[in-house]
């Protein structure tokens, strides 16, 4: 099927269904069924700008298309935390609901869908929030367009099907993910495939289907594909997206090996689109993409094309660059200058020193204003190479400080790290401010476990890594020759971060199957794995030494019932 715009409504071709596909897929054929029932919901209700905040990308797609086909504008949060909704309420007429409950019956008056205007706002999105808050921006119909149709020059959906691992409230997920396919009747994956095991059904059952796969995806989840699962080169993409953050060269090489298909990442950025994309297993140089103008000025990057919100001004971007041949090579944010002790230091020297060491697979270098006025790290670092203990850790830092005392001033090298086998992301993939706050929260907050990230196989599950910070405050004189973390403070980690991953779970009504079986000492590293109950939770902590200690907890809400599942 041929690429048709947004703003000709490529939802209302008619199209035969995909033979083959399960039920957990969008296509044009089993989408106006769900758009129906939006434009239902949405009858008789205020105009203007709405919330759309919606998990699954099938219905956030109906959604989104109700919404314009109604004359309204989608606003986009860039994440779902409840302080952030609670936040851009006050800027919209209403939120979505997670369906429509609305019967299929009903008629509250149902206009005909109207047509779209090149002109007129489509989406409003926000920026990551990873160089400072994020910022409102809206985007018209003729910008989308624009990036679409280069999408489609470049990498044409005949015979694809679209399967992403990344949001779509962002603007490369929204476009390569949800739009892209929309507009080239595609199918693609109406469930969510952020874990690599859902990613390996999926490819598994477009191959089934007779379709290649075109896999979404970002750093963050390409770095952590595992070897074990069943890449089979008969269910392999025709090719793999990445974006939102720099891909690490040997993640790169890892994603293209297992999936047995090309990587290419594409460069941009919410105020932009897309600028540029390259394979960087062939080349380090980006390529503009078709519609993008560049210019140089020294090592700052202008740009026009249609995708921008004023497409005849040149816009400069905040990155520094060196002009290439058909293209140009990232040199790092030209704004990453910090002042230490009066001195000005570049955090990307910084981080291009540490990811030479050879166990270092990618840095983030990150002021932290304290008022010591020291740096923090945050090191990715090789799967061999992660410390589990305290002397581990220890000789890492002693190392790492060594390697850039060569090119610092002892001053500016960093004094808190943090080391992970991938770094944190959000959503956007990006490492935001909200990030960084939680892998340094243990400096002000001498009761808590060091947190280095997280995974969410479901939403009754959670798997966190996490650290006995050396300064604890529960060690204090337990023991003194033999500190140890007190039992009692290890279920009140779990019921905390229970809380702080699952909501409000009820009121504490006692233990059951509690068992310590090793001590948990300062400098260990260990994953705490949490299982939400109809009663309350379930834990366990482990290390590389075993395990630590597991049982259950239960919980009972205010009234009387079990622990909610909300």
């Amino acid at each position: 099927m041929t690429f048709t715009p947004l703003s000709q409504a490529p939802w209302r071709r008619t199209v035969s269904p995909v033979p083959g596909l399960p039920s957990g897929w969008t296509s044009p054929a089993s989408l106006p069924a769900r758009v129906e029932a939006w434009r239902r919901w949405l009858a008789g209700r205020p105009g203007g700008q709405w919330l759309l905040c919606q998990r699954y990308p099938g219905e956030f797609c109906a959604a989104l298309v109700a919404l314009w086909e109604s004359g309204r504008v989608a606003v986009l949060p860039a994440d779902d935390r409840p302080e952030t909704l609670a936040r851009l309420a006050n800027e919209v007429e209403g939120t979505l609901p997670d369906a429509p409950d609305v019967p299929a019956a009903a008629d509250h008056g149902i206009q005909a869908p109207l047509a779209l205007t090149p002109s007129s706002t489509a989406v409003v999105l926000y920026t990551s929030g990873s160089t400072g808050d994020p910022v409102r921006l809206a985007k018209r119909f003729d910008q989308l367009d624009a990036e679409l149709a280069a999408h489609a020059k470049l990498w044409p959906l005949a015979g694809t099907a679209v399967i992403s691992q990344v949001s779509h409230q962002h603007i490369y997920g929204l476009l390569a993910g949800i739009l892209h396919p929309l507009c080239a009747g595609a199918p693609f994956c109406g469930d969510a495939s952020r874990y690599p095991e859902v990613l390996a059904a999926r490819l598994e059952e477009a191959g089934g289907a007779g379709l290649k796969p075109v896999v979404v995806s970002s750093p963050a989840q390409l770095s952590r594909l595992p070897d074990h699962l069943p890449w089979t080169e008969r269910s392999a993409p025709c090719r793999v997206f990445s974006s939102g953050a720099p891909l690490a060269a040997p993640h790169a090489r890892h994603a293209e090996r297992l999936l047995h298909a090309p990587v290419v990442e594409i460069y941009g950025s919410t105020e932009t689109g897309g600028i540029a994309r390259r394979r960087q297993t062939r080349s380090s140089t980006w390529q503009p993409l078709p519609g993008v103008r560049l210019s140089f000025e020294g090592e700052r990057l202008l740009l026009r094309s249609a995708f921008l919100d004023t497409p005849d001004a040149w816009w400069q971007q905040p990155d520094r660059v060196a002009p290439a041949a058909n293209g140009f090579a990232l040199l790092g944010r030209a704004d990453r200058l910090v002042k230490i002790a009066g001195k000005r230091v570049s955090l990307v020297h910084i981080e291009r020193t540490l990811a030479d060491a050879p166990e270092v697979i990618e840095a983030r270098c990150v002021d932290l204003d304290r008022s010591d006025g020291r740096l923090g790290a945050v090191v990715a670092l090789s799967r061999e190479a992660i410390p589990h203990r305290h002397e581990s850790r220890r000789d890492l830092i002693q190392r790492l400080r060594a390697r850039l005392s060569k090119h610092l001033e002892q001053v500016a090298i960093p004094r808190y790290w943090r080391f992970v086998d991938a770094l944190p992301s959000n959503p956007q993939g990006k490492l935001d401010r909200d990030l960084i706050k939680r892998l340094f929260a243990d400096l002000d907050d001498t009761r808590a476990p060091r947190w280095l990230g997280e995974r969410r196989p479901g939403a009754d599950s959670c798997t966190l890594t996490l650290e006995v910070p050396e300064r604890l405050a529960y060690l204090e004189g337990h023991f003194e020759d033999y500190p140890l973390v007190p039992g009692v403070v290890m279920v009140q980690w779990a019921i905390e971060l229970a809380r702080e991953n699952f909501g409000q779970l009820g009121d504490f009504q006692g233990l059951e199957r509690l068992k310590f079986q090793r001590p948990l000492q300062p400098g260990i590293r260990f994953t705490l794995e949490l299982l939400r109950r109809e009663d309350g939770i379930a834990f366990t902590f482990e290390s590389g030494e075993g395990r630590h200690c597991a049982g259950r907890v239960r919980l009972q809400s205010r009234d009387g019932t079990g622990a909610s599942h909300g």
